[in-house]
């Protein structure tokens, strides 16, 4: 059975469910959309083959309901086609607990600790370490345990053990992050404690987030540092400002990474402004742009990586 064929089996089965639910229980919520993103790219890290036009999409169909008072069953599933004629799966999770503690299992991710606002394209021209390796969507187990502390303060610890072809086979390990909220204000600190790899790197990081958003205006501010014990990138810094005003967001990222014998520097900076489309619900165009610089001083080379994308969204 090829993709298209499972991707059509899902949805028969999603729709078979959806029956079945509005005559016994309460319907589930259920929403889709549609991205297609027509990008060009070009920079000397990318080299001729890398360079030009190319274009993706995906339309999402979500899934979801929540039942229960003081204590609650929740769940949600998130199917993808794409543009390749592939088909996937995004989050795939069951949340069971109360108002003061949850566990959640399945396909997800846990709390962002490097956000960016609307990053419809933010190409790095390195490695850019945000406390985010053992966030989520493993394709073999993940779990967290989340403690509320009131309206304002959260406790969650993951547990992850992925086989992601980004992470490696061997992925594993734990992730606490507090969060508080108050107002317009919030923040996030978190560390992130495993390894990754086939060859079993060792990964320890910490990263902080805070924001601000209120009057149509968001603010994030991200640090993160990590070291690696059998990797080129030994010990990793990141910075990062981003902000959305109304429908324009822009964002700069600054990152080193220390190696044997100097180190490699990456800046990124990356705007996007979100236009309504014809006025119709849920329709948008967002052009953005995102430029790259990377400083090798153990190589003695300066690379660039940049890129342009128009993306047409619709909710429907």
């Amino acid at each position: 059975m090829n993709q298209s064929s499972r991707f059509a089996v899902r949805a028969t089965s999603v729709a078979v469910f959806l029956a079945m639910g509005t005559a016994a229980y309460a319907a589930p919520n259920v929403d889709a959309n549609i991205e297609l993103d027509s990008t060009y790219n070009s920079g000397s890290q990318l080299g001729s083959a890398g360079t030009g036009m190319s274009q993706s999409g995906r339309l999402e169909l979500n899934v979801s309901q929540k039942a229960g008072t003081d204590y609650f069953v929740a769940g949600r599933a998130t199917l993808l086609a794409k543009k390749d004629g592939s088909a996937g799966t995004d989050d795939l999770w069951v949340q069971l607990g109360s108002a003061s503690a949850d566990v959640k299992l399945g396909r997800f991710e846990a709390a962002d600790l490097f956000p960016i606002a609307q990053d419809t394209v933010v190409n790095h021209a390195g490695n850019v370490y945000g406390t985010n390796l053992l966030r989520g969507r493993s394709e073999k187990f993940h779990a967290a345990l989340s403690v509320n502390g009131g309206s304002t303060l959260k406790f969650e610890l993951g547990l992850i053990d992925a086989t992601d072809a980004a992470l490696g086979t061997g992925a594993k390990g734990v992730r606490p992050v507090v969060m508080f909220s108050s107002g317009a204000f919030g923040f996030k600190v978190g560390a992130e404690s495993g390894q990754y790899g086939v060859s079993g790197n060792k990964i320890e990081g910490m990263g902080f987030t805070g924001n601000y958003s209120a009057n149509g205006m968001a603010v994030n501010l991200n640090y993160a540092q990590g070291k690696q014990d059998a990797a080129a990138d030994n010990k990793m810094t990141s910075m990062a400002i981003n902000g959305q005003v109304g429908a324009f967001a822009l964002g700069f990222v600054s990152a080193k990474n220390d190696q044997t014998g100097g180190d490699k520097q990456v800046q990124t900076v990356h705007a996007s402004y979100s236009i309504p489309l014809f006025g119709v619900a849920g329709a948008s165009i967002t052009p953005a742009i995102s430029h790259s610089t990377l400083k090798d001083s153990v190589l003695g080379t300066n690379q660039d990586v940049d890129a342009f994308r128009v993306r047409l969204h619709y909710d429907f």
